[in-house]
């Protein structure tokens, strides 16, 4: 063999060494990115096991058709849906979801049984309807809260300050308890409840924008934000009791969604 020939087969040899080398180095940090989300996703499984009462578990379903049979057009007919609506919730609230029947909620409205079945079918129309009013009212508060502390500069006060606004929501509002617990989940209502869980993802990850560059890690991060902290306010909700021990489990529950946040 040649000098040259020698020469070559070396020079071929360095680069095929260099090739490996930055082979290996980038298929180590393909599978340091991977461990790293697995890691992520293994701790967003482990989070819904242990808070059970996710936004977004499944629940029955029932497949009752409850699509509203028409939209009110006018301001009049608008104020007599609100009417019905609010009488729906007091009922369910007093009688229970399988208690309640279109004719008491008719008669607490008071509308004759032929008005409310103008715009709906049944009362699993009138629970999808109040979920998505629900739904919408805490969201666009959710929304107008996050605006105003956009220019705070600590997590820890945002997330406190949408923790306190979620519980103090459902402390409120009874109808969330029946909507996630007590009556059969319509397809409707999960389609509404994801559309809030998605709202909600969004905005967690636009705010954790200027801290998590990668925006598949910053997507992750929120989802698991938002699952827990709204699988620990409806445990809050249920399982504590007004005072010291909710106050604990407020504070626990932001201590975790800052934690992952952290671990970011």
């Amino acid at each position: 063999m040649t000098g040259i020939a020698r020469r070559r087969r070396v020079t071929v040899r360095k680069a095929a060494g260099v090739l490996t080398a930055a082979q290996t180095a980038s298929a180590g940090a393909s599978m340091e990115v991977e461990r790293s989300t697995t890691t992520m996703t293994h701790r967003m499984r482990a989070i819904l096991r242990l808070f059970p009462l996710a936004f977004f578990a499944l629940h029955p379903v029932n497949d009752s058709p409850v699509s509203p049979r028409k939209s009110p057009l006018q301001e009049r007919s608008r104020r007599t849906v609100e009417r019905i609506l609010d009488a729906a919730a007091r009922i369910f609230h007093e009688e229970g979801y399988a208690g309640a029947t279109t004719n008491d909620i008719a008669d607490e409205a008071g509308v004759s049984v032929g008005s409310l079945y103008q715009y709906f079918p049944n009362k699993d129309a009138l629970l999808v309807a109040l979920t998505k009013r629900h739904i919408d009212f805490a969201t666009a508060g959710l929304t107008e809260l996050l605006s105003g502390l956009k220019a705070e500069s600590g997590l820890d006060a945002l997330i406190r300050s949408v923790v306190n606004f979620l519980v103090g929501q459902h402390e409120l509002d009874e109808l969330h308890l029946l909507v996630m617990h007590r009556a059969p989940r319509a397809h409707e209502i999960n389609v509404e409840l994801d559309r809030a869980r998605t709202h909600l993802v969004d905005m967690a990850s636009e705010l954790l924008a200027l801290r998590i560059e990668d925006t598949r890690r910053r997507s992750l991060i929120a989802r698991m934000v938002v699952a827990t902290i709204d699988a620990s306010v409806h445990d809050v909700i249920l399982r504590q009791p007004r005072g010291t021990a909710r106050r604990t489990a407020v504070d626990l529950t932001i201590t975790t969604a800052l934690s992952i946040i952290d671990s970011a």
